[in-house]
This record gives C-alpha cells, sequence and structure tokens, in this order.
C-alpha cells in the first residue's frame, strides 16, 4: 500500500442484487438503485515518489501489461498529471492555467499540480456547489484548481458536451495502483497505463454520474452493468486515480468526458478487483458552471501564453541543433 490511506464510508450491506437487463446492453445502462456495501474514494495520503509520470489501475490477469502501457502513451491522454491538496489524486489540464479534478481531494485551501516533470502551485481551489463530503453518489464530486503560473508544452483537453449515449467505448487515464481482476489492487510501480471500459451503469443520478463494472473474462457472475462480456483492454480505476480523466474519441477526436470520484463494490472490499465499479461524474453536466468559473483570457495573457510557447520552441530547436 505504500503508505496509501483509504477514505470509505460505511454503507448499509447488502446481498448482491442484480438489476433487470436490457437486450440492447450497449444502448441502454444499468441502474445501481441499492446502497452500496462498499464504497472508496480513490486517494492516498501523500504522493509517491516518481509520481510524476504515474498512471494506473487494476486491469485483466489474461492480457499483457504492456498494452495498458501503449495505450496511456497516446498523446491523447497527455493532459493528466498529478494533483495534491493534503490528499493525492488526479487531475486534467482543462486550460493553461486550470485543472479539472475531484472535490474530495481539496483538504488544504491550496495545492499543486505535477505533469510532465513540472510541478505548479494551485492557489485557488473551486467546488462544486451542490457537492458534499461522504455523498459521492450524490455525483457532484466536481472541483476546479486555478494554477498561478501556465503549463506550457502540454495542450489542454477539450471538454466533451454532447450525450454519452448510445453507450461508448471510454478510456480511464489515472496514476493509481495496479494489480489485476484477480488481486485488486495491489502496488504502485509508476508506469504509464491507461484501460478501457463502458459506461452502461449508473448510480441512480445519470444526469451527472455514470459508472462501469470490471467484468470478469472468466465468469460472468462479476458482471453488474451492462454486457459480462469484457472488453479487450478493460479495467477498473484504483487508489490514487481519483480525479482522473475519463476519455472519449468522437470523429478521431479526443474529448474528456468524465472525472473519477470512486470504487465501489457489494461485497464489502472495493479493491478494484472482478466485479467492482467505478463511478464518475459526466463533464458535460457541468460544463456551463466551469465556464463561468474560468475567465476569458486577457489580450496581455494570450501574449504570456505566446511567449512562453515561443520559448519551448526555441530551446527545442537548440537542443536539437546541439544534438
Amino acid at each position: 500500500m505504500l503508505g496509501a490511506t483509504q477514505k470509505r464510508f460505511s454503507l448499509v450491506q447488502l446481498a448482491r442484487l442484480k438489476p433487470a437487463q436490457s437486450s440492447t446492453v450497449r444502448t441502454m445502462r444499468s441502474r445501481f438503485t441499492p446502497q452500496l456495501a462498499s464504497l472508496l474514494c480513490l486517494i492516498t495520503a501523500a504522493a509517491f515518489p516518481g509520481a510524476t509520470s504515474v498512471r494506473g489501475g487494476t486491469i485483466r490477469d489474461d492480457q499483457p501489461d504492456q498494452s495498458y502501457r501503449d495505450l496511456a502513451a497516446s498523446p491523447d491522454y497527455g493532459s493528466v498529471g498529478t494533483f495534491s491538496s493534503g490528499l493525492t489524486g488526479c487531475g486534467t489540464l482543462i486550460a493553461p492555467d486550470w485543472v479539472l479534478t475531484a472535490a474530495h481531494l481539496f483538504i488544504s485551501s491550496s495545492g499543486s499540480f505535477t505533469i510532465n516533470g513540472s510541478t505548479y502551485t494551485a492557489d485557488q481551489l473551486i467546488t462544486y456547489p451542490d457537492y458534499q463530503s461522504g455523498h459521492e453518489l450524490q455525483g457532484y464530486d466536481i472541483g476546479l484548481a486555478h494554477l498561478t503560473t501556465p503549463v506550457s508544452g502540454v495542450t489542454p483537453a477539450t471538454l466533451y458536451s454532447a450525450s454519452l449515449e448510445p453507450v461508448s467505448v471510454m478510456t480511464f487515464v489515472g496514476f493509481g495502483m495496479t494489480g489485476t481482476g484477480l488481486t485488486g489492487a495491489r502496488r504502485a510501480d509508476f508506469n504509464l497505463r491507461a484501460f478501457q471500459n463502458m459506461a452502461d451503469g449508473d448510480f441512480g443520478n445519470p444526469a451527472v454520474l455514470l459508472g462501469a463494472d470490471f467484468d470478469n473474462p472468466h465468469s460472468p457472475a462479476d458482471n453488474y452493468f451492462g454486457d459480462p462480456t469484457p472488453l479487450l483492454l478493460e479495467g477498473c480505476t484504483a487508489y490514487g486515480d481519483s480525479g482522473g480523466g475519463v476519455f472519449l474519441t468522437v470523429n478521431s477526436t479526443t474529448y474528456l468526458a468524465g472525472v473519477v470520484s470512486f470504487v465501489a463494490a457489494t461485497d464489502g472490499n472495493a479493491n478494484s478487483d472482478y466485479g467492482d465499479l467505478t463511478g464518475f461524474g459526466r463533464v458535460s453536466a457541468f460544463r456551463d458552471w466551469i465556464g463561468l468559473q474560468i475567465p476569458e483570457p486577457t489580450s496581455s495573457t494570450l501574449l504570456a501564453w505566446f511567449g512562453l510557447g515561443m520559448l519551448g520552441w526555441r530551446r527545442y530547436r537548440r537542443a536539437r541543433g546541439a544534438a
């Protein structure tokens, strides 16, 4: 566990109940209506050593780990970094000086965002007004962090604003611990990973919160949402993934469509093994609020960003010339 602290919420213990399944499981979502037996917000007490390039999640035991690392290496997901404010999770750069993350990470009045080996100070943390700590199932676990210095050399993610119907393949990127569906989250080895899943379930408030279950390739008994057949690179979020990005590619353009909030389980052990569920906030529900918080850049700010970009380009040219 490397000193990881789990933030658990004890809910009513229930037998495993199966919701009614539609025959059109790829276009309809299943609803998790009972209270969950176990809910885990994916946080750690402190940053892991070397966390500047770490992305994780648990993976299928019958697929090579390298395939998950190769998926994470796509530049489409280069906007995800680590975010810390008393607790450490993830965040996604959505403007040169703004990060979108999970509100439950905001323990201190300030924070830091680390990406591409550089750390930036966050001087303003804004929590979505309806968020209540300990009530992540309501689905408002969204927060914004303003950076004192714009991030250079990273393209911010584009926010998704359209419907998530029909259900599509989504890619989850974060820096959390890893393991397999058989073992659950066991270790942090600081390798880049991303996984895919179908957002074919919800927790009773689908307008703001969606879910995906980690299907077991060896048994359909672990299925809760939708089709029990797992995707080739299916996985589950794990400790340290809170605030991580959930991405959707439409017509060759990749968008940030969700923010990771929690892992849930009906067996009382939310350890990210087969059968566990990931809950994430849907970005489209909060896009108007996000737009109200982030001011339009002034002319002087745009010139400053342009200057930083030109400086980075000149350094790159010098480095190429010296090579």
